[in-house]
């Protein structure tokens, strides 16, 4: 058994709506921190290519979280746990997709599933500092009703960020969620 994540020095509130992965993107930006660091001090096992169904680690962690991952996270954020689930598609689960809790994956064929990517408003990227809300990832997602325009295309899986890079995208999904080596 691992020992609990101590609390973050730092603090940073989810924006309304914005998905797990773009906070802790986001979180690494405010810690100067590398996101890797950041998921493993808040008790995130590190993906590898193979295996991690094993270690029971998820493909995308804004899928779902088991209950003490969603505890650690809230214990080392400050937040509450339901703040924490609603960050996932989880929040979703039952009402607008079918999520398979034990290997969590979202059904695709069911109600709204969407298997990878993520639609995107440009306008509030900008508004945000490229936060991404979790409802982009939702199949019926396909207008900003803030903006009052269609979200941006699919993206498929993008390469890793090279080093140097910006932290934070205006132009795709939070790197973690799409990265060759694994999503968030």
């Amino acid at each position: 058994m691992t020992a609990a994540p101590r609390t973050l020095p730092v603090r940073l509130d989810p924006l309304p709506g914005e998905a797990l992965d773009s906070w802790l993107e986001a979180l690494a930006v405010r810690l100067n921190t590398p996101l890797g660091d950041v998921r493993s001090h808040l008790g995130l096992p590190v993906r590898s290519r193979s295996g991690d169904h094993l270690r029971d680690i998820p493909p995308d962690w804004t899928i779902a979280l088991r209950e003490q991952e969603s505890t650690a996270l809230a214990r080392a954020s400050g937040l509450n746990s339901t703040a924490i689930t609603a960050m996932t598609l989880a929040h979703y689960d039952q009402r607008a997709l079918r999520i398979d809790l034990d290997r969590r994956h979202v059904n695709r064929r069911v109600l709204w599933g969407r298997g990878r990517g993520s639609r995107f408003c440009p306008d509030c990227l900008a508004d945000s500092g490229g936060r991404w809300k979790l409802t982009w990832r939702l199949g019926w997602a396909f207008a900003c009703p803030l903006h009052r325009r269609l979200l941006g295309g699919l993206l498929p899986e993008v390469r890793p960020r090279p080093a140097g890079a910006a932290p934070l995208r205006l132009d795709g999904p939070p790197v973690s969620a799409t990265a060759e080596n694994g999503p968030v």
